[in-house]
């Protein structure tokens, strides 16, 4: 760790949009923080989030919520970062409890609504750089408007970055502001030290005929956006209507109306069988992956998403490995031939009653759920966070090696 009373002190700024609790940037922030000194600057786009309870030690919230559009909000964030105002008040906020004259800088962008604000700092702090942290396929997120604003932010503002982390280690379609620039791949494994192989093996143990079975789904629900999550619902109505023994936990943030009346009506039909947990955090996310059986990953053929040149580093699959609880899939993934005997995968053919008889199948035979279920832990050590994120540490040294030799 460099000195922090040296002349030319190594320092951190994480900017980024995400919710605040979000768990690559988490797992991110803990890896580098024994090393270098860090300071968060969190821009809000939600009107419904609170902060109570939130860690918030070198932390900086903005809230800019102007109108009840998240999205919309991130582009007039960047509109406004253009005329200078947002930018003036950053600078002025680090230099005030963060950043010291001789201090040498990271950007280290979470999100591309925050690639303009990063820009406009890198030219107030001389020995500053930008890293991006390319969490998705920005290029393909042109839903409903034919074209995506995130990736219209790439184009306008990539050239300015450095140095280039991305999830997935499929790059053939990188964004052409990004040629030439070095990438570093960490994908988003879950952490191994969350999950415990005894309460896994526990599990296995303990699941014969008769015992209840659970299906899960933990992440993002709505309807509009690339999950399937029309379909789950559908699958998992047919489902629990011919196996009184499954029973169906969501969790995560919902988007819409629509989904709420889902969740009730479904109660009001198997009670107890069906349980909303709400947005819940990593430790819970991990204890939930280890008391399921099944785990769906659902994606919409028609969604952008879906593509055969660009397979999706898909961080619900690994979890669910790693709990031991065998993935339900229907998507275009990374890694398939690493964890397919062990998953029920299917293409963008399968139909409605395709996929509840396999399942049904599946489930009707616990001797072969419970080898998947061990194979599924198994294939699971193979992704870990522990094993990828020491690689964000080797591209800061050496962004900030090559920043110190310009500086001489």
């Amino acid at each position: 760790m460099v000195s922090k009373s040296t002349p030319m002190a190594r320092r951190i700024v994480v900017l980024d949009s995400h919710q605040f609790n979000d768990n690559r940037i988490s797992k991110h922030i803990s890896t580098v923080r024994e090393r270098y000194d860090i300071f968060r600057m969190n821009v809000n786009f939600y009107k419904d989030r609170t902060t109570t309870g939130l860690d918030l030690q070198n932390v900086q919230i903005i809230d800019f919520v102007p109108t009840s559009k998240p999205y919309l909000n991130g582009a007039l964030f960047t509109i406004s970062t253009l005329f200078g105002g947002c930018a003036r008040r950053a600078e002025i906020s680090l230099k005030k409890t963060f950043i010291k004259n001789d201090d040498v800088i990271i950007f280290h962008v979470h999100d591309p609504y925050m690639l303009g604000l990063a820009k406009k700092l890198k030219k107030r702090f001389q020995r500053s750089r930008i890293v991006y942290d390319r969490h998705e396929y920005y290029d393909a997120w042109n839903y409903g408007i034919g074209f995506s604003i995130p990736h219209l932010f790439e184009r306008q503002f990539g050239r300015q970055v450095d140095e280039i982390i991305f999830v997935s280690n499929n790059m053939e379609k990188m964004p052409e502001a990004f040629r030439n620039k070095k990438i570093t791949v960490v994908p988003n494994y879950p952490l191994c030290s969350l999950f415990s192989k005894e309460v896994v093996t526990e599990k296995i143990g303990s699941f014969v005929l008769g015992e209840e079975v659970v299906i899960a789904y933990i992440g993002t629900l709505n309807l509009d956006f690339d999950r399937d999550t029309s379909l789950m619902f559908k699958i998992m109505d047919k489902l629990m209507r011919r196996d009184l023994k499954i029973k169906f936990v969501i969790a995560g943030r919902i988007y819409g109306d629509e989904i709420p009346k889902i969740i009730r009506a479904m109660q009001a039909e198997f009670g107890d069988r069906i349980v909303y947990l709400g947005e819940i955090p990593m430790p819970e996310v991990a204890k939930q992956a280890q008391q399921a059986h099944l785990g769906f990953l659902l994606i919409r053929p028609e969604s952008p998403v879906w593509s055969d040149s660009r397979p999706l580093s898909a961080n619900k699959v690994y979890e669910y490995l790693m709990g031991g609880t065998i993935p339900v899939i229907r998507a275009v993934i990374e890694d398939r031939e690493k964890i397919e005997k062990c998953s029920l995968i299917f293409d963008e053919q399968s139909s409605l009653d395709d996929i509840c008889n396999r399942m049904l199948a599946l489930i009707g035979d616990r001797d072969r759920m419970k080898r998947m279920m061990g194979e599924c832990y198994d294939a699971g050590q193979d992704f870990s966070w522990e094993k990828v994120s020491p690689r964000y540490l080797e591209c800061y040294e050496r962004v900030f090696s090559l920043l110190e030799q310009g500086n001489q």
